[in-house]
């Protein structure tokens, strides 16, 4: 049948099931049909699943799809049991099987109490969504006629063993109402078809990418393999003047901090590569570089706080009283503070010129090349230095004493070009009990949010990522790092009134490097973000890796679609979407000769390989391998 859901409870939702009416309250004889969450966290991860206990089972079984399910589109649903195997299949793939059954499922003497039951079972388990197509056989029909059923193609050979098709036109010569005597009412939303199955790898509601898709991070969380070593380029950015003096950091500073930030990243099987990329431009040595404020907004007629400096003339003047300039004092050739302002054409340009005044502490005039300031946005495009094959790290200055970095996200069409890259104020870079500030900013630009996201960094109570308990779906998207506010201290924080409702927070990740807290409490990231800094790094940043080999696949390739001859595979990672959409890094460049597109598995099997019909079925895939074999009995094939 075709299955469509928008949110399934958090106790499980039974959407038809073969029931014992003879003994309901105590027998849990048949099977049943659902969608129910095999996390520990509520309904954070909803997946189709098969149970079944025959007569003369002890136990019921189990199975569940190998995808979480995807509230709000269709998807084709199967299941069969042929007396000793149990099979699910969604969209026409086989997820899961199991041999632990055997036998009937009612004996002769049983048979009269069964009773089949759609949208809910007599408890309270009702199932809230729409299905089309259900269809009944009396045997268990193979794999490939479940996708030709799926198809709409019709076998005059299984016709006889059909007992239902039901369409629901007329439900009342069928069926009987259960619980309130109504019958279920036509759906008038988009119509179940192969055309309506979506099985992309949709992020959570508060994510970005698929690196935040819940079975992507499970599989990196899962297997080792896909956290193999990995080592990762990145260039320091270190500007002198004309005479080589007057570094922004020092050698020392750069060796020490290069020694802390692989210590940091050793254990998670990342390991960082420096290169020191010298300039010498005492013009740029000079001038105050801004992380965090854009040139426009200097002087625009509001006080911009993260433009508030002394250098920009506190904001053109905007964020400070004012003071009246005597006419006097106007082109008298030198440059008076209380006439460099707007109002007074910055002293009409006495204090944007070098022969009356020293420019890199007076100019403060936004559209004077002279000026005082620039922000990092300028320095980069003057710099143009290459993002794609390393992470570029710019120190600059700023007004906010909280700000101490700034870092590209991943998914940020800037990642990997000349405009990317971690900005550091370098009095928190390479000196003792300041090293951790870069450790912070690689998390961000390796896909890792703040711990404290859930809390301090929504838009709202109704905010989609308001984070109640620890989950991959909301919050900094890692279910192993509890709710916290915003909090310096290595502690739990104390408890507050403007958190939403939650006011107690207990086992708080303050020693987690995505915190705030200072660098003698933060010394380890969790499971879940390792594996998504694995993922971007796979997903992303293959370029900043010297020996980078083509990426693990992580995911067990999904069937999207099937014709008579063609088949269409999705996996990870895809070749278009979000991340592709940037200057460098489209799928073009990953195309061999012939404009072959090559992705690499191994491990992919099926219950009978080969045989009998010379096809596989991939069941899973991992591990990178460059070989290519002929499919043989008894042997897997790498993509």
């Amino acid at each position: 049948m075709f299955s469509h859901i928008h949110d399934p409870e958090r106790r499980g939702e039974i959407q038809g099931g073969l029931f014992d009416k003879c003994f309901y309250a105590s027998s849990d004889r048949g099977w049943i049909l659902g969608i129910k969450s095999v996390s520990d966290h509520g309904n954070r991860d909803p997946r189709f699943f098969f149970s079944l206990k025959t007569d003369r089972a002890h136990k019921v079984t189990s199975i569940h799809s190998n995808a979480r399910y995807l509230p709000g589109h269709w998807a084709h649903v199967a299941i069969t049991y042929d007396g000793l195997y149990m099979k699910l299949f969604v969209n026409g793939a086989q997820t899961a099987v199991s041999r632990e059954q055997s036998g009937d499922v009612f004996c002769a003497l049983t048979k009269k109490c069964k009773v089949l039951m759609l949208g809910g079972n007599a408890l309270n388990n009702n199932y809230r969504g729409s299905v089309e197509q259900v269809t009944l056989w009396r045997q268990a029909l193979p794999q490939h006629q479940i996708i030709r059923h799926m198809h709409g193609y019709e076998d005059l050979q299984y016709q006889a063993d059909l007992v239902i098709r039901e369409s629901f036109e007329h439900p009342g010569r069928k069926w009987l109402p259960v619980k309130d005597g109504s019958f279920p009412q036509p759906d008038d939303g988009p119509r179940a078809g192969l055309g309506s199955l979506d099985t992309t790898l949709e992020p959570p509601a508060c994510g970005q990418t698929v690196c935040d898709n819940v079975e992507v991070v499970h599989n990196y969380n899962q297997f080792w393999s896909f956290r193999r070593p990995k080592t990762v380029r990145y260039q320091v950015v270190n500007i002198f003047d004309d005479e080589l003096r007057r570094p922004t950091v020092t050698d020392q500073q750069i060796h020490l901090q290069h020694q802390h930030l692989n210590e940091a990243f050793a254990m998670y099987n990342i390991t960082w590569e420096l290169t020191v990329h010298n300039v010498s431009n005492s013009s740029l040595r000079c001038r105050l570089v801004l992380a965090n404020c854009d040139i426009s907004k200097v002087g625009d007629e509001d006080c911009d706080p993260e433009c508030n400096h002394t250098l920009t003339g506190f904001d053109a003047g905007y964020c400070r009283p004012r003071t009246r300039c005597p006419n006097h004092k106007l082109k008298n050739g030198v440059c008076d503070p209380e006439c460099n302002w707007d109002n007074y054409e910055y002293d009409n340009d006495d204090c944007c010129n070098p022969n009356v005044t020293d420019v890199t502490k007076t100019c403060i005039n936004p559209a004077s090349n002279l000026r005082a300031y620039m922000d990092v946005k300028e320095l980069k495009e003057i710099l143009r230095l290459d993002g794609s094959t390393h992470l570029n790290i710019f120190f600059a200055n700023s007004s906010d004493e909280d700000l101490a970095g700034v870092a590209t996200w991943p998914w940020d069409k800037e990642a990997l070009t000349h405009l990317g890259g971690i900005v550091l104020n370098p009095s928190f870079y390479g000196t003792f009990g300041h090293t951790h500030t870069m450790i912070h900013e690689i998390g961000h630009s390796l896909g890792l949010y703040h711990v404290f996201r859930g809390i301090s960094e929504i838009e709202s109570c109704n905010d989609a990522c308001l984070e109640t308990e620890p989950s991959l779906e909301t919050g900094d998207l890692c279910a192993d790092t509890n709710p916290t506010p915003k909090y310096k201290h290595c502690g739990d924080p104390e408890p507050g009134n403007e958190t939403c409702g939650c006011r107690n927070f207990v086992h708080t990740p303050y020693n987690n490097y995505m915190s705030y807290a200072d660098d003698d409490c933060t010394d380890s990231f969790t499971l879940n973000q390792v594996a998504r800094m694995h993922c971007y790094l796979d997903l992303v940043y293959q370029t900043w890796q010297p020996n980078y080999k083509p990426s693990v696949v992580p995911m067990a390739p999904h069937v999207v679609d099937q014709g008579q001859d063609t088949i269409t595979i999705e996996w990870f990672p895809p070749l278009t979407g979000h991340v592709y959409d940037r200057e460098v890094g489209s799928v073009c460049d990953k195309c061999a000769e012939g404009r072959v597109f090559l992705q690499y598995a191994s491990h992919s099997w099926s219950p009978r390989p080969c045989l009998p019909s010379g096809h596989w079925s991939p069941r899973e895939a991992e591990d990178p391998d460059d070989d290519e074999e002929i499919c043989q009995e008894g042997k897997d094939e790498a993509l």
